[in-house]
């Protein structure tokens, strides 16, 4: 036997994606839409975040190539203001060894200036000294003495004196203006020291910022290449959209809307309608079994089963044998919704309990003018009805009830979980069923022998749910099981000719139960499905 655990259900809703919408406003529309899940959501949802996530890298990459256009403008202002700085330096030393050469001209004259009253002072002193031989001094006392123009030889000393010292102070200022051009010539040669070092370092940043230009326009390159994959990628995801749109259009012309088979066609608004149907060997051939959307089969006494036809996107003229009710029943099918129920004869117990449920009684007692029987069989063997017939008495209703099952749209993949299956045998006690996968149907045997319909066509449901149950006793009858189906427990969806084994979940009685496989729904394929509510351990599948 497999068995797998529960996991949380996750129903996937449905929606479909409109055409001929520009890009752009087709991303604003679906942003701002409901989110309704459906055919090739997953995908589509996918590709748009690719897209978007694209559109952010061109986005970040036009971001890019403008701070490096912006960092190449400031490149080309730096290397201007270098070229103006090397130019300015270079305009500063050629005028600089002139103003040297100027500077050197002027120490020139300065210093010949000098020897104008260096040759006086010289001329002065040897005058002096040739004045202040003995002879002379004497001679000019002498003379000083006896006459009175004695006084010009000491205007004349006093003259040449005086001319010394001029001689002196003159000496004194060449001397200090010499000092002065020294230093202006020091200077100078500091000046022409220090621009030829700022005109390197400008060379040396012009150098700098022609090196870093390359590094920038290869950025630039590769940038834009970013931007023309990124394009090319985005034209790819719109293509991959465009097909997905088309898709969904193919799978919208299907109308796959019937919530209770999932088949094409557009949902009826009526109620569920529910009817028990006898299955043991003397009822066969039964009527309208196929036509059944879901039918349940349920152990009663003495191990045999009874079947319990639901009916809601068809209709059947006749179904039958039509048998009593029992007290599985309210519970299994109160989550449809107050679904009508059609059956012939129950104990009072039975009866106390379908009152008390949210179960509409259409039975036999309740509305004896739409059923007949057969004179070809034996009572009570014999009971049918039609369900239009029951319908009609509830014309008012016009709601489609949940149904039972979610089930694939076209050519989505199976559950991940699935594996290939051949068929399942079931062991009821006295009945014994067996379910072959056909390449379209799972073909049914009863007892052994092919289960066929009263037109002779095999029952071969597109699904077979095995959903193991435990049973109890019931209240109205101690004789009589009575299967528990809220709760949780183990089930094998048979598909396609695979099986998922999951487990079925139903905590809330008005609702119905879920199936799901490692947390993640378990979707049927479209068609009729056929539940064995099974005792755990009586079955087995083939792979």
């Amino acid at each position: 036997m497999q068995t797998s655990t529960l996991g949380a259900v996750s129903p996937l809703p449905r929606r479909s994606i409109r055409r001929a919408l520009p890009f752009t406003a087709l991303l604003l529309v679906l942003a701002a839409a409901p989110v309704i899940a459906g055919p090739y959501d997953v995908e589509i949802a996918r590709i748009r975040t690719d897209i978007e996530a694209k559109l952010d890298l061109i986005t970040g990459q036009h971001d890019r190539i403008s701070g490096f256009e912006e960092d190449l403008v400031a490149l080309d202002h730096q290397m201007i203001d270098n070229d103006s700085a090397i130019s300015s330096e270079d305009t500063e030393l050629r005028v600089l060894p002139i103003r040297l050469e100027l500077l050197a001209d002027q120490f020139i004259q300065v210093l010949a200036s000098r020897s104008e009253p260096a040759m006086l002072h010289q001329t002065m002193a040897i005058d002096a000294y040739l004045r202040n031989d003995e002879r002379m001094n004497a001679v000019l006392t002498q003379s000083a003495q006896l006459a009175a123009d004695s006084l010009d030889g000491v205007r004349d000393r006093m003259l040449y004196e005086s001319v010394i010292d001029e001689s002196r102070r003159r000496l004194d200022l060449i001397d200090a203006e010499l000092r002065l051009s020294a230093d202006a010539v020091r200077g100078l040669r500091a000046l022409i020291g220090e621009a030829e070092e700022r005109r390197q370092m400008a060379v040396d940043a012009l150098s700098g910022t022609r090196d870093a230009k390359p590094p920038i326009r290869v950025a630039i390159v590769d940038a834009r290449t970013a931007i023309v994959d990124a394009r090319t990628a985005i034209d790819d995801a719109r293509t991959a959209i465009a097909g997905y749109e088309e898709e969904i259009l193919r799978l919208e012309l299907l109308a796959v809307t019937r919530r209770w088979t999932g088949t094409q066609g557009t949902d009826i608004g009526r109620p569920a309608l529910a009817v028990k149907i006898d299955n043991v060997t003397r009822a066969h051939p039964q009527s309208g079994l196929n036509a059944a959307d879901v039918v349940y089969e349920e152990i009663v006494e003495g191990g045999v089963t009874r079947l319990v036809a639901v009916f809601q996107s068809t209709s059947a003229d006749m179904v039958g044998p039509v048998r009593s009710a029992r007290t599985s029943d309210p519970p299994l099918l109160t989550g449809f919704d107050h679904p009508l129920l059609a059956y012939s004869g129950a104990n009072r117990g039975t009866k106390d309990e379908l009152a008390a449920s949210t179960m509409v009684d259409v039975g036999y007692d309740a509305l004896t003018d739409e059923y007949w029987r057969s004179r070809t069989r034996r009572p009570p063997h014999n009971l049918y009805t039609s369900t239009d017939g029951l319908w009609a008495h509830h014309a008012g209703r016009t709601a489609v009830p949940p149904a039972p099952f979610a089930y694939r749209y076209p050519e989505q993949a199976l559950h991940p979980a699935a594996q290939p299956a051949t068929g399942v045998s079931i062991d009821f006690g006295l009945t014994e069923v067996d379910y072959d996968w056909n390449g379209t149907g799972w073909a049914r045997t009863h007892g052994g022998n092919p289960h066929v319909d009263d037109k002779g066509a095999r029952v071969a449901p597109a699904n077979v749910v095995v959903q193991f149950v435990s049973y109890g006793w019931s209240k109205a009858d101690s004789r009589s099981p009575e299967a528990r189906t809220t709760g949780s427990g183990e089930a094998w969806v048979f598909t396609a000719g695979q099986v998922v084994v999951g487990q079925w979940s139903r905590p809330d009685a008005s609702l119905p139960a879920t199936f799901s496989a490692d947390g993640e729904e378990i979707r049927l394929s479209p068609g009729t499905t056929w539940v064995a509510l099974a005792r755990k351990k009586t079955a087995s599948w083939r792979d």
